[in-house]
């Protein structure tokens, strides 16, 4: 039943599919070229997961809008947890502001010291969060989502409090 309404809707759907990606390449201002690599990638993974639709479940359009933007998610998760500049062009000077201030000896030893001040639920919850999505997270730990993105939240306080505030980077 999918494979007749991707094909049958191709046009629609493209048209539905490009514009989580061209509002993707705008926030984390990435070169205007990669908005069709990015309608590219979701449009294939929306293909290869067309078999998992459900019309009693949702709407096509609802079920599209859920893949591509689970997929954009994941690209930028991955972009940015790499740093690995791709999709950026930029002279290298832009990337100087990479280096941290902090050995990574000392950046493990302050990350150890805020973990063994939460409770070992947000520990493990932490722990979890290392290899694994939100999500994933709830599933592997068997508590709802609103759990972790509590937990998550207490941890992000903990952080801050230890003066260990995330620092916002261009790359």
């Amino acid at each position: 039943m999918a494979d007749g309404i991707f094909d049958g809707f191709f046009s629609a759907t493209h048209r539905l599919v490009a514009v989580r990606p061209s509002t993707t390449v705008t926030l984390y201002q990435l070169p205007k070229d990669s908005r069709q690599d990015l309608t590219q990638e979701a449009l294939l993974e929306l293909w290869m997961k067309r078999s998992a639709y459900d019309p009693r479940r949702g709407s096509w359009r609802t079920f599209c809008e859920r893949v591509v933007a689970n997929k954009m998610t994941s690209l930028v998760r991955k972009l940015y947890s790499k740093r690995s500049g791709h999709f950026r062009e930029g002279p290298l000077e832009d990337f100087v502001a990479l280096a941290a201030p902090l050995t990574p000896v000392d950046l493990q030893a302050d990350v150890s010291k805020v973990l063994k001040s939460v409770s070992s639920f947000d520990r493990r919850v932490a722990t979890c969060l290392i290899g694994h999505s939100a999500i994933e997270t709830s599933a592997k730990l068997g508590v709802s989502r609103a759990t972790v993105y509590r937990s998550i939240g207490r941890l992000r306080a903990a952080f801050i409090e230890a003066g260990l505030s995330p620092r916002r980077t261009r790359i």
